[in-house]
Formats: C-alpha cells, sequence, structure tokens
C-alpha cells in the first residue's frame, strides 16, 4: 500500500486517513511542543510574600543598627560614663533584649562604631586620586574632620595591646586601620626618598602620633585652628620619618 509524505515535528501526531485510489494519506497534527513551556514555574504559592518580608526584616536590621550607633554616639559627647546597653538602647527607642540582638556588650556595640568609622576613612582613601605627599595630606584632613565628629564615641574604646600586636592577631579594626593608611604612608616615604622596608615602622608612628584621643585634646583644650592641628602633625611626622631613618 502507497503512502504520501507529509513532514512531521516533535510534539507532532499523525493520523492516516483514506484518498482516492485506494491510497492513504497521512495527516498531520500538532500539539504544543513541552519545550515551550520549559523553565516555566508557576511561582510558589505566598513567595512573594516571603520575600517582601525578607526585605522588610533586612530594612530594620540596618535601621536598628543604624539607630543604636547614632545613641552611641550621642551618649559618648553628653554623658560618657552613662555609656551602658540600657541607655544605648533606650536613646535608640529600642527594646533591650532587641540590642543585645545586634551587640552581646558595650566594648562590641563601640567597637562597630569605631570600624563604621575607618571604614569611612579606607574608603575616602581608596577612592582619592591624590598621589604622594598631596595623598597623604587629605587622609589626615579627613582623619581630623572624622575625630571631630566622632571623637567622644572613639576615645571610649580602649585598647589593651599594642598596634603591631594588634596587626599580627588580625585585630579586625586594627587591620582596617591599616587598610585606610597604607597607601599614604607607601606614597609618602617614595616622596620623601626613604626606604620601602620601614613601613611597619611608620605605621606605629602613624598610630602614636595620629590617636584619636591625643587629636581630640588638641582640638578641645588648645587654641589651635583645626587647620593648624592638620599642618603641625603632618610637619612632625614627616620628621619623625626622616628622624627615624637617619638611625639606620
Amino acid at each position: 500500500m502507497a503512502f504520501t509524505n507529509a513532514a512531521t515535528g516533535p510534539g507532532e501526531a499523525t493520523a492516516r486517513e483514506p484518498c482516492t485510489g485506494g491510497r492513504t494519506q497521512v495527516r498531520a497534527t500538532v500539539y504544543p511542543s513541552p519545550a515551550r513551556h520549559r523553565g516555566r514555574r508557576k511561582p510558589a504559592p505566598g513567595r512573594r510574600g516571603v520575600r517582601g518580608e525578607e526585605v522588610k526584616l533586612r530594612s530594620d536590621t540596618r535601621r536598628n543598627r543604624r539607630r543604636l550607633l547614632q545613641a552611641i554616639n550621642e551618649i559618648a559627647r553628653e554623658s560618657p560614663d552613662k555609656l551602658t546597653m540600657q541607655a544605648i538602647a533606650a536613646r535608640a527607642e529600642i527594646g533591650p533584649a532587641t540590642a543585645y540582638r545586634y551587640f552581646s556588650s558595650v566594648d562590641e556595640a563601640l567597637a562597630a562604631y569605631v570600624r563604621s568609622v575607618i571604614e569611612e576613612l579606607r574608603d575616602f582613601s581608596a577612592s582619592s586620586t591624590a598621589k604622594g605627599q598631596p595623598l597623604f595630606d587629605s587622609v589626615v584632613e579627613k582623619w581630623v574632620d572624622l575625630i571631630a565628629e566622632h571623637g567622644p564615641a572613639l576615645v571610649q574604646l580602649r585598647r589593651r595591646k599594642g598596634f603591631l600586636e594588634l596587626v599580627n592577631s588580625g585585630n579586625e579594626v586594627v587591620v582596617m586601620v591599616r587598610m585606610a593608611w597604607n597607601r599614604p604612608i607607601r606614597e609618602l616615604l617614595e616622596d620623601l626618598g626613604l626606604p620601602y622596608e620601614m613601613f611597619e615602622y611608620a605605621l606605629v608612628l602613624n598610630s602614636m602620633m595620629f590617636d584619636a584621643r591625643e587629636i581630640l585634646g588638641l582640638l578641645q583644650e588648645t587654641n589651635m585652628s583645626r587647620q593648624e592641628v592638620i599642618k603641625r602633625l603632618t610637619e612632625a611626622y614627616r620628621g619623625a620619618l626622616r628622624g627615624w631613618a637617619r638611625v639606620g
């Protein structure tokens, strides 16, 4: 028995029907291909609602954390002796139990506050287009501005170890300080013609001479202007680097 030809493709079904002359003709019936719908999944019931809740939780977390850090700054300026988790939570208008979910102690909260300030200095240093001594001077100026704004809270966190010991132990805040000053100090050393090998000592001198507590004292307890403080500190630091290098 002879058949006529009919093209069929994926997902097509065929049916045979007789035609004139005793021949059977193949008629193609096309069905939708499963491939056309592949990958199209209906969202699970309530999935959009879950995502909305997740976004809301993240937003609440950021807001509560920001309010707690702001409360630290306000209390440190007004009455640093009363800086407790209960006082921080009350100022932030957050329940004490919620506050403890963010920070287990005042020291942990202060460390987070200091870290946020150092992050700002690090980002400023990394994004600056200045080079050499102008770069170093601009980072010093930014640091003094940050101390003027955040100093009362910054000085509440006391270090129990030396700078290099904290760097070597991987202390998060001090490692971030190193990152913030890394490029400015290296380029300053190059401009001054001082050996690259003294970088670690230059970091220690920086930690000593640009201590937030001492700079805050210069800003608050002397008649020097902000610009005079910055100029004297930068010149003194350059002198300290040259003196260190001369000893060999």
